[in-house]
């Protein structure tokens, strides 16, 4: 039975699997309150961390909340004594077994996923809500902080950030989220154009019809709701569909170049945070036209249809990106300081 503890008051809320720390907090806990971690047990980062086959920062923060909430207190040399008895030591073998072989819930609960995969969405989506408001540098040990990982995790973050084309090295080897301009909005959208048809003619023949329907139906549902369909969901499915209508690409350099210029979606995702959805539906009703003449073996009248697409709503996500720029910045995570006037609206 693992408990519900409060999150940290730094932190939001967030299920278990989307932080190490909160999968070993739960384990510890549930493990205390049935008694098989007893009163007086000492507790040591590097050696739950050894047993649980994870690195020693998410058990520090761990061992943190668990004496926050009454569980554990901070021994008098090191590590923590469970409840308000003496001091107990047990053995190593003893407390591998406690943490690995329990019956009711192993430690394979515990999410051992890289550690940059359990932050990089929340990171990137942090990251790039500045975008359209300056100029940031990341500090690279307060990103650490603020997630409660390593240094070298939050540095893999950092470079897969950078593969992305979100974020880039600058000469002094700091690490720098861009504006993003106009100028940056149209050459996105051309290499777009160039390159997406092509794609989507190369794959066009040989997609899966089931997996087409499946965006098919998603699409005619938010259409069918058009306004009332939540902006979440219609990023999503057109995250999904850009992803599809260009997914088995055999040239990785066209992929690779293919989704780094899909930073334009960016701006209409933002967009409708702040905005009621009034000018998607167009939108919708083109993703609607490409997947029907795919569905129907018409690869060419959509590879027509797409390259229609990206070039009408230049015109919108350029005034889109205008209206972004002029709101009051966001506010920004600790880790993410303005560089020369980033941030600043004027």
């Amino acid at each position: 039975m693992a408990i519900q503890l409060p999150p940290p008051p730094d932190l939001p809320a967030a299920p278990a699997q989307a932080f190490l720390y909160a999968s070993v907090r739960d384990l510890l806990a549930d493990r205390i309150l049935r008694g098989e971690i007893g009163p007086g047990t000492v507790l040591k980062e590097a050696v739950i961390a050894l047993h649980l086959g994870v690195s020693r920062a998410p058990v520090r923060r761990a061992l943190a909340l668990l004496a926050e909430a009454g569980l554990i207190r901070a021994a008098l040399g090191q590590g923590y004594i469970t409840g308000t008895a003496g001091p107990v030591r047990i053995s190593s073998r003893e407390l591998h077994d406690i943490l690995t072989d329990h019956p009711g819930g192993r430690a394979e609960e515990i999410d051992r996923s890289p550690s940059w995969e359990r932050i990089f969405a929340q990171v990137r989506e942090e990251i790039t809500a500045c975008m359209p408001f300056g100029s940031w540098r990341i500090q690279e040990a307060a990103l650490g902080d603020h997630y409660h990982v390593s240094r070298t995790v939050a540095r893999e973050v950092l470079w897969r950030l950078t593969d992305r084309r979100l974020i880039e090295k600058d000469h002094k080897s700091h690490w720098i989220v861009g504006q993003l301009t106009a100028r940056d909005l149209r050459e996105t959208l051309e290499m777009r154009r160039l390159l997406e048809p092509e794609a989507l003619a190369r794959l066009a023949p040989a997609m899966d019809p089931a997996a087409l329907e499946e965006l098919a139906q998603r699409v005619d549902q938010l259409i069918t709701r058009f306004p009332d369909c939540s902006a979440e969901r219609v990023n999503e499915v057109e995250t999904a569909l850009f992803r599809h209508l260009s997914d088995g690409l055999r040239n990785k350099r066209m992929l690779t170049s293919i989704r780094r210029n899909q930073i334009s979606l960016i701006v209409s995702q933002l967009f409708r945070q702040h905005f009621p959805m009034v000018d998607d539906l167009s939108s919708l009703q083109d993703y609607a036209q490409i997947l029907h003449h795919l569905r129907m073996g018409t690869g060419e009248v959509a590879r027509i249809l797409l390259q229609n697409h990206l070039s009408r709503v230049e015109k919108l996500l350029l005034a889109r990106l205008r209206v972004l720029s002029a709101l009051p910045v966001p506010r920004q995570v600790g880790y993410l300081t303005p560089v020369d006037g980033g941030g600043q609206n004027g």
